[in-house]
C-alpha cells in the first residue's frame, strides 16, 4: 500500500457561494475572482521556490482559463469572442512560459490581463439599488 504525502496549502478557499440562483454574469465574475486568486498564489510559491505549490496553483487558474476559452460562443458577440479567444491563448501561452521558466513575470501578465477583464465583467452588473428600484 502507498502512503499518499498529505499537501496543505496556507491558502484561504475561495468565498462560498452565497446563493443558488447566481447569474451567469454572477457566476462568471466569481471564476475570475478564483483564477486570479489561483495564479496569484502560483505566483508567491514560484517566487519562494516552493515547486509542487507553484505547479497545483498554476494548475487551477490554468484549468479556468481553459473552460473560458473552450466556452466562448463564436456565433455571437461580433468579433468579442474571437479577440476573447486569442487573449485567453496568449494567458495559456504565458503560463507555459512560466511553468518552464519558473519565473513568476509571466503569471503576473496573465493577472493583470485577467483583473482588466473582471473589472469589464463587474461593470456589466446591475447594482442592487437599481434592481429593487424596479421592484
Amino acid at each position: 500500500m502507498q502512503h499518499m504525502e498529505s499537501t496543505s496549502y496556507s491558502v484561504p478557499p475561495p468565498p462560498p457561494v452565497a446563493e443558488e440562483n447566481l447569474s451567469q454574469l454572477e457566476v462568471l465574475i466569481q471564476l475570475y475572482e478564483g483564477s486570479i486568486q489561483f495564479l496569484e498564489q502560483a505566483a508567491i510559491a514560484c517566487e519562494d521556490g516552493r515547486v509542487a505549490e507553484f505547479k497545483h496553483w498554476m494548475q487551477r487558474g490554468r484549468r479556468i482559463i481553459e473552460e473560458f476559452q473552450r466556452t466562448l460562443d463564436f456565433t455571437q458577440g461580433g468579433q468579442v469572442p474571437a479577440q476573447l479567444n486569442d487573449l485567453y491563448g496568449y494567458m495559456l501561452d504565458s503560463l507555459t512560459q512560466a511553468g518552464l521558466t519558473h519565473e513568476a513575470e509571466f503569471i503576473h501578465r496573465v493577472i493583470e490581463q485577467l483583473r482588466i477583464l473582471l473589472d469589464g465583467w463587474r461593470g456589466l452588473q446591475v447594482p442592487a439599488s437599481v434592481v429593487s428600484m424596479d421592484h
